[in-house]
């Protein structure tokens, strides 16, 4: 059997190996923070989730399973409302204004054949109720962010930036 050998510890050169190669896997350090290998660049420090370029199907299929494994069900319309709105604010430039009502809602509703409201109303419902069903020691390490609302849950727009600030490049 033809192998590549790496140096322990050199995740850099494995990237750019699979980057030359056409590949794309997900791999899964001991901290449990994701790299997918599908995505943007070659380097894997100081970021949670690194990306190279395959249209956004990888950084798609990541937010997918980390939303799922916070206990989103896919078959639930916010679902995909969610991933289209962190797709959406991930890819701004930093330091750009995020306006979650006024300009992601829209465009959601555009590319989803929906209306704003719609959206936003998926969106705040998906997000009740993992957080009303899910174990809150498992969303607390998953979502290490503070959570200032009477519900005990974050607000649409808190949610959306937070996750995405995680999958942004």
């Amino acid at each position: 059997m033809n192998g590549t050998v790496f140096e322990t510890g050199n995740g850099e050169q494995l990237l750019e190996y699979l980057k030359a190669q056409g590949m794309a896997v997900v791999v899964w350090n001991p901290t449990m923070d994701m790299v997918c290998s599908g995505c943007h660049a070659a380097s894997v420090v100081d970021t949670k989730h690194t990306f190279f370029e395959d249209g956004g199907k990888a950084k798609r299929a990541c937010i997918e399973r980390e939303l799922v494994r916070m206990g989103f069900r896919q078959g639930q319309s916010g679902f995909y409302n969610i991933v289209e709105s962190i797709l959406l604010i991930a890819q701004m430039q930093r330091g750009q204004p995020i306006r979650v009502t006024s300009d992601i809602y829209p465009k959601v509703a555009l590319r989803r054949g929906s209306t704003a409201s719609s959206v936003e109303r998926t969106i705040r419902n998906a997000i009740e109720s993992v957080w009303k069903r899910s174990n809150l020691r498992t969303l607390q390490e998953m979502y290490p962010y503070p959570c200032d609302n009477l519900n005990g849950r974050p607000t649409n727009a808190e949610f959306l930036i937070n996750m995405a600030g995680n999958f942004r490049e």
